[in-house]
Parts: C-alpha cells; sequence; structure tokens
C-alpha cells in the first residue's frame, strides 16, 4: 500500500539516487522561497508572524528569515514559510500539490541548520518531499480541492515531514509513523484565501513536516497505513472513489515528477496562478498598442472553476487583490505589469485601475481545466471594446513561468534580486544569491541563513 511505499522510499534513497536536473529544480524552488520570503518580511502579515514567533521563542537553533534572533526549528519553519507565501509570489507546482518551496524549504532549512545538513543534502530533501506529496496528491487531488481544502497545506504536511524524515536519516517504520503524525496534524481551508491565513497555511504544512519527525523519531505513533485506510488521510480529506493503492506510488524513485511537464514552475506575478494566463493576454493586448484610457469594456474568457478560486471581483486590500481576476487584468493593462508595488492601498484604489474594473464582465469561454497538466491554471482570454468600436483580443494556454513555458536564467536572477533587495544590501543580495546558486556544493545550509538574516 502507498504508506509503505513511500516509506520505504523515504528510507531508502540516497543523494547518488537523485538525478541532476531534479537538484536543479530543488535549487530554483530553495531560491525562489528564498527571495519571496525576504520580501513577505517586508508586509505587515511578516511584522506580525515574526513578532508571534520572538513571544512564543523557543532554542536557538534555526534563523528567522530577516529577522534578529534564532528561535526553534519548528517555529522558524512556522515563521519563514509564512512569509514565504506572504506575496503569493513563491512557485508552484503543475503537479496538484500548489506551492512547494513554502511548505519544503522553511522545513528543509530549519532542520539542516540545526543538524548542519549540506547544501547537497538540503536540496536532495527537498526533492524527496517534492516526489511524495505529489505522489499522496496524485489519485485524490481534484475532490480534495473542490471540497474546499487548501492542497499547499494538506499535501504540504506530508511532503514536509517526507523531507525532514529524510534529512534525520528515519527508518522505514519511522517514516511511516512520521506520515501518519502528519497526516493527524494536516488541515487548510480555501475560504481563507485572501487573507492572512493562507500564508499560514504554508507556515504552518512546514512546522507540521518537523513536529511529525521529530515525535517519529522520539518513538511516537500513528496508524501505518494512513494514506489509504478506511478512515485515513485519502478517504476523510475528499476522496470518495476507489482507487487501487498497490498501483499508486510504483514510480516513486524511478522517475521524478520535478523534472517533467507538470513540475516546478516558478512565478512572474505576485498574485495567484490562476490570474496568470489572463496576466499575460493583458499583456499581449499592451504590446498590440491598446490604450488604456480608450478602453470602454472589457471580456474576461473563464472556465467555471476561476469562480472558486478568484472570489474577490471588488477587491479593497492587496491580498484580496492577489484573488481578483478583475484587478490583476486591470493593472496589467495600466501599468503594463504585475509587481511587488502593485498591491499596495494606493495602488488598489487607482482611479484608472477602478474604471476598468467597473467596465467588466466574465464569460465562460473554457472547459473545466484538467489539474496536474501544463494548461491546468486554466485557459483565460481577454477581449478589449476601445471607443470607437473596434475589438482587440488576446488567448493564453499556458502561462509564462511554467515548465513548458520557463522564464530565463536572467529573468529568474532578476526576481530575487528585486526581492531580495526589500531587505538586504546589494552586496548582501549578491553574496546570498551566489551561494544559493551553487548551494549544491554549499558545506552547510548555515552559511546561507547567515546570509539572510537581520543581523
Amino acid at each position: 500500500m502507498l504508506t509503505e511505499r513511500i516509506s520505504t522510499f523515504v528510507s531508502g534513497v540516497r543523494t547518488t539516487d537523485i538525478p541532476q536536473d531534479a537538484l536543479d529544480k530543488a535549487r530554483l524552488g530553495i531560491t525562489d522561497f528564498v527571495g519571496v520570503a525576504l520580501a513577505g518580511s517586508q508586509e505587515e502579515l511578516g511584522r506580525l508572524i515574526r513578532e508571534y514567533g520572538n513571544r512564543i521563542g523557543g532554542v536557538a537553533e534555526a534563523t528567522i528569515i530577516a529577522g534578529d534572533r534564532k528561535t526553534s526549528p519548528e517555529m522558524a519553519a512556522l515563521v519563514n514559510g509564512t512569509m514565504g507565501h506572504a506575496l503569493d509570489y513563491d512557485d508552484m507546482s503543475v503537479s496538484p500539490i500548489s506551492h512547494p518551496s513554502v511548505f519544503l524549504a522553511p522545513a528543509i532549512l530549519a532542520v539542516g541548520e540545526s543538524i548542519a545538513a549540506s547544501g547537497l543534502e538540503a536540496l536532495a530533501a527537498y526533492v524527496v518531499g517534492y516526489e511524495v506529496a505529489g505522489c499522496v496528491a496524485g489519485p485524490m487531488f481534484q475532490s480534495h480541492y473542490v471540497q474546499g481544502w487548501h492542497s499547499t497545506s494538506t499535501f504540504g504536511s506530508l511532503g514536509a515531514a517526507a523531507a525532514v524524515a529524510w534529512l534525520l536519516k528515519l527508518n522505514a517504520r519511522q517514516v511511516r509513523m512520521a506520515i501518519g503524525i502528519a497526516a493527524s496534524l494536516a488541515c487548510g481551508l480555501r475560504q481563507n484565501f485572501g487573507t492572512m491565513t493562507k500564508p499560514l497555511h504554508a507556515g504552518k504544512a512546514a512546522a507540521n513536516g518537523i513536529q511529525a519527525a521529530f515525535l517519529a523519531q522520539a518513538g511516537f505513533t500513528a496508524d501505518a497505513a494512513i494514506i489509504e485506510a478506511p478512515l485515513g488521510f485519502a478517504k476523510v480529506m475528499g476522496h470518495d472513489d476507489e482507487v487501487d493503492w498497490a498501483k499508486v506510488g510504483t514510480n516513486l524513485g524511478k522517475t521524478f515528477v520535478i523534472t517533467g511537464p507538470v513540475g516546478l514552475a516558478i512565478k512572474p506575478y505576485p498574485s495567484c496562478g490562476f490570474t496568470h494566463t489572463a496576466i499575460d493576454c493583458a499583456l499581449d493586448l499592451k504590446q498590440q498598442g491598446v490604450k488604456t484610457e480608450e478602453i470602454v469594456e472589457i471580456e474576461l474568457g473563464t472556465s467555471p472553476f476561476d469562480k472558486q478560486l478568484l472570489i474577490h471581483h471588488r477587491p479593497k486590500t492587496g491580498l484580496e487583490g492577489k484573488f481578483s481576476l478583475e484587478y490583476c487584468v486591470a493593472r496589467a493593462l495600466v501599468s503594463g505589469g504585475v509587481r511587488l508595488n502593485s498591491f499596495s492601498e494606493k495602488a488598489m484604489m487607482e482611479p484608472a485601475v477602478q474604471r476598468l474594473i467597473e467596465g467588466m464582465k466574465w464569460v465562460e469561454k473554457y472547459p473545466m481545466p484538467v489539474m496536474g497538466t501544463p494548461e491546468g491554471f486554466g485557459a483565460k482570454s481577454v477581449t478589449v471594446t476601445i471607443r470607437n468600436g473596434n475589438k482587440y483580443d488576446a488567448a493564453a494556454r499556458v502561462a509564462r513561468g511554467m515548465p513548458t513555458n520557463p522564464l530565463g536564467a536572467r529573468e529568474f536572477n532578476a526576481k530575487y534580486r528585486d526581492c531580495a533587495s526589500t531587505v538586504l544590501s546589494e552586496e548582501a543580495v549578491e553574496e546570498s544569491l551566489s551561494l544559493l546558486t551553487g548551494l549544491q556544493g554549499v558545506g552547510t545550509v548555515t552559511e546561507v541563513m547567515a546570509r539572510i538574516s537581520g543581523n
């Protein structure tokens, strides 16, 4: 069964078993996480979660990003993971685990720092956690997500537990216990999208993984077949169909999802991934020469799924704006891009943006997207009518940043520099980027964490 198969994989895989292209993807994920966490630390949410971490305290073993002190690995992961998801600018997985780096990287870096893990070990742990989360999500994601669970938090708790269990070199039985514990800790409701609690889901998943692995290491017990059991994770959290669990996960350690067309995607825009194809369309219209002041009507071509996720049609806050198709399209048309400063209170209320939003309408033109495919974040179209009656339109099926439409190295590094410069000096930005770029050869992750603290 799947829980046993996962435990065998986690306890048995070695760094030499992991292909270089998978390690390279993990490096992108960890680097992207560090950048967006630094930027996220400057949000109100970042201040609040750091203050909470400081108040609760803990043994000083792991660095709080952009903070001036260390705390316990579990608390550091909670704080750092929350800050990493604060801007919704962190990477995505096309396979159905939503935002992998914000539950994997903070757990790995916190525990890695406490045990002096190498950069290579951190990368390998990332790949292990990624593959386990994707394996569990595969047969149950669609029903799980539609019922309202946030997969970053739920599958993320299991993925983080697997990653930390690998770092701690737990045996197969201990891994099964860690997965069982994490399954009971997992939660996260999509109704909280557009609030500070959505980023908290990511930090909690990272912390859950650490707690589960440490408890399992100490001898704590849980059900040994928690995923596929009659009252287990899959059945209780939204999967009603019969699954041949003996066939699920047979490719673990043989193929690596992270390297394929449904692997890791790097976001070019700091908003919900389901807005990205529409933003691409709006930028295409700008390239066509459409002038914002001439637009009188905008038709947004969507699928039935978009209304479940992009729930803020007249957003008032930046967090709501990240889940507003209307705002993201209007902002792209007005500014020629969607950037870190696009979600300030002033930007949200800009008259030119509000005028465009008032003239928008949704039209369902596309079928339900198939999750776990490069097109799974939803095809979109944007059609504008200008004052003289002429229409201009653009459509996109696969957003920029997807594995089949990736960002180049220059654009990826520019994103990191833009995010990291909100906290670090220019010299520290370049030093940290150099360390992260060469993470595979770094002696311990402590070297990286020292560069991204507030000390």
